[in-house]
């Protein structure tokens, strides 16, 4: 070989290095940021998750103990009338609860799964029941089946369905069964 291919050669040879040792360079700098970038999505949809959980977590603490103490208040309220008594203050008693109730189940329509909804509705439901029959025998206007002791049965079918809601809840968040650890 003659020294002036040999030095195209070499050159040849030379530039190819360098412009395959850029072309290297470019392509592993694309696949680390695309693989940071997927990394900081996996990060951003767990937070998103997690927040999600929190939230749902929350509504369903505060839904569940508001319609505990709305059915609790419906039932003392149920007991005033069959005793006779003054209704004035438990009638007070039981619109403060019903207006915390509301507000928490229409947050709860916002963020909780339809499963878990179904089960808020049953409750909603029956409650609702509860506190039309027992608002029209406080006002001495009773419909047919708008007796107290209808209105106990159905407090107790209430009891039930917030213990079957609770139980979806739980099962949303995923705290239901053996303890781990």
């Amino acid at each position: 070989m003659d020294s002036a291919v040999t030095g195209l050669l070499a050159a040849v040879v030379g530039v190819g290095g360098t412009l395959g040792s850029a072309w290297l360079t470019q392509r592993r700098g694309d696949t680390l940021r695309r693989e940071e970038w997927e990394r900081l999505e996996r990060a951003r949809q767990t937070q998103q998750r997690q927040s999600g959980r929190e939230a749902r977590r929350t509504a369903y603490t505060e839904l569940n103990a508001a319609a505990r103490h709305y059915l609790a208040t419906l039932n003392d309220h149920a007991h005033v009338l069959r005793i006779e008594g003054d209704a004035a203050e438990s009638l007070a008693a039981l619109e403060t609860a019903r207006v915390d109730y509301r507000r928490r189940y229409a947050e709860a329509q916002m963020i909780v799964p339809d499963a878990v909804l179904a089960e808020v509705r049953k409750v909603d439901k029956e409650v609702g029941s509860v506190y039309g029959s027992l608002a029209r025998v406080t006002r001495d206007r009773p419909r047919d089946g708008d007796d107290l002791d209808t209105v106990r049965t159905v407090i107790r079918q209430g009891w039930r369905h917030l213990s079957e809601m609770r139980a979806a809840m739980r099962t949303d968040l995923d705290v239901t069964g053996p303890t781990h650890g």
